[in-house]
């Protein structure tokens, strides 16, 4: 692309002097203005400006170095010239001062001395827009560094698909500065079709499950290229899709960033940039979001898979237990459903709290390796069998162990039957050494237990099942689980029931 002229303003209330200099700078290839008023110069440089300003220095009204500040003010990269019949030192030392570049005389000015002075400051106001630029970049450069960074760091952590899409299209709108935005992750049918699997943002609920054919849709093109498009709309692209492109501003500028690592196969868009355009860093900054959300999206999606996996596997478990222990029916699920009553109460996190879930989903898992005499009820509950059930919190974790995915409950099922005073088994913890999903498991399964119907031992009403929690705590339960498993229950009741 060829360089616009550097533009130059000379003025000089000697008329002939000033548009015979103007003439010389024209034909060496300057697009130089000249004014013999120094006011209507300054509105000029304010509407835009002027590389160099070659100026005289005694001119009637208002003088040389009083221009030179005032167009410094208004165009500080401007480099000032000044020219002059009435040289003397103290005037050139104090041009200086007034960031004046060079201070020729007009008595023994040679035009090749102007032309090299001119060129030289031409020169430097290019250093000095280039300097300038620079450090608009760096600093923007810096702002991106920042916002990628705590983008990345936030969605990493997110485990769900859904939180992470929010997530990417909120961070990447705000850091390139675009009107709207949405996000798509495609699905492959059998035929070949793209289907919107996955979307959030702008019209997101109304694309959801749309099936772009073969040769469809900008957000499908950039998802199977891997390169991010840059466009003054998406509407004059010939892949433009009305059901995955459409983004709703009426400022141009579209940006499309693609979204791919392992399975993860879609597109981020932008449109509306703030600016004129989305700039190159803008479009850079948004490839490396979609490169960290999707390696971000493919950590959802297995964990997503994982936990399927694990909700399934657990109730599997259960249900087979429920057929052993034929007195205890529905007991596992009834004391999951307290202990998440009670730690939505003690506003844990939403990882904390499915953790606390299946321990006590799974907390009598180990039952499924003791004699089925024991849990069938056969006969009267000797001391014996007492103590063969206590191995079930043992045999529990050893049934759980091979899979990592029931590693971070297994010190709460181990330990669901451990006392305040140190009294309960197997390892005889106390107080708060004692994990805090198992005592939360502690309480609410002693509850379910007393108030639940069994072969063995006097069946209590939820108050009486309530009152006898409350007379146990700080001796065989933690006093403020207790507090908190009181006050819910009474103010909500089973909540399995309601």
């Amino acid at each position: 692309m060829e360089q616009a002229k550097p533009r130059l303003i000379v003025v000089d209330d000697d008329q002939s002097f000033g548009t015979m200099i103007s003439e010389v700078l024209r034909d060496k290839g300057y697009d130089c203005a000249f004014f013999s008023d120094p006011k209507r110069a300054l509105e000029e440089v304010a509407a835009e400006p002027f590389a160099v300003a070659v100026l005289d220095l005694q001119m009637p009204g208002l003088d040389g170095l009083e221009l030179a500040r005032q167009i410094r003010a208004a165009s500080p990269d401007t480099q000032v010239l000044i020219l002059t019949g009435h040289a003397d030192l103290e005037s050139a030392i104090e041009g200086m001062h007034h960031g004046i570049f060079d201070y020729l005389s007009k008595q023994s000015m040679r035009l090749s001395k102007l032309e090299h002075s001119v060129q030289e400051a031409v020169g430097k106001w290019r250093l000095a827009r280039e300097n300038r630029d620079l450090v608009r970049r760096l600093t923007e450069a810096n702002r991106l560094q920042e916002g990628l960074l705590q983008v990345g760091a936030s969605m990493a952590g997110e485990a769900h698909v859904d939180r992470v899409l929010e997530r990417l299209i909120s961070s990447a709108r705000d850091l390139c500065g675009a009107a709207v935005a949405r996000a798509v992750l495609f699905e492959r049918s059998h035929g070949g079709a793209l289907i919107i699997e996955f979307s959030a943002g702008e019209g997101s609920e109304a694309i959801r499950g749309a099936r772009l054919q073969p040769g469809e849709g900008i957000a499908a093109l950039v998802a199977e290229t891997g390169e991010t498009l840059r466009a003054e709309s998406a509407r004059g692209h010939p892949r433009y899709s009305l059901r995955s492109d459409d983004l709703s501003t009426d400022r141009p500028g579209f940006l499309c960033a693609p979204l791919r690592h392992g399975g993860v196969l879609g597109a981020v868009m932008l449109a509306g940039p703030r600016d004129a355009a989305f700039s190159d860093e803008a479009r850079d900054a948004l490839s490396l979001i979609a490169r960290q959300a999707g390696v971000s999206i493919d950590n959802a999606l297995h964990h997503e898979r994982a936990v399927n996996f694990f909700t399934h596997a657990s109730n599997l478990l259960v249900s087979i237990l429920d057929r052993f222990d034929i007195f205890e029916p529905g007991h596992s699920q009834a004391v999951a459903a307290l202990a998440s009553m009670v730690t939505r109460r003690m506003g844990m996190s939403d990882a904390e709290r499915r953790t606390v879930h299946f321990a006590a989903l799974l907390h009598d898992i180990g039952k499924l390796a003791l004699d089925p005499a024991v849990l069938k009820g056969e006969g009267s509950f000797t001391p014996e069998m007492a103590l063969e059930m206590r191995r079930h919190v043992t045999l529990g974790v050893e049934i759980l162990r091979p899979f990592s995915l029931w590693e971070g409950i297994l010190p709460i099922i181990h330990a669901h039957h451990e006392r305040w005073d140190g009294q309960g088994y197997p390892a005889g913890l106390a107080g708060e050494d004692i994990p805090l999903g198992a005592r939360i498991v502690s309480v609410v399964e002693s509850f379910d237990a007393m108030t639940r119907r069994k072969p063995y031992g006097r069946t209590r009403t939820p108050e009486e099942g309530l009152a006898e929690v409350e007379a146990c705590a700080g001796t065989q339960f933690d006093p403020r689980i207790v507090r908190m498993f009181l006050a819910e229950y009474r103010r909500h009741g089973d909540p399995l029931q309601g």
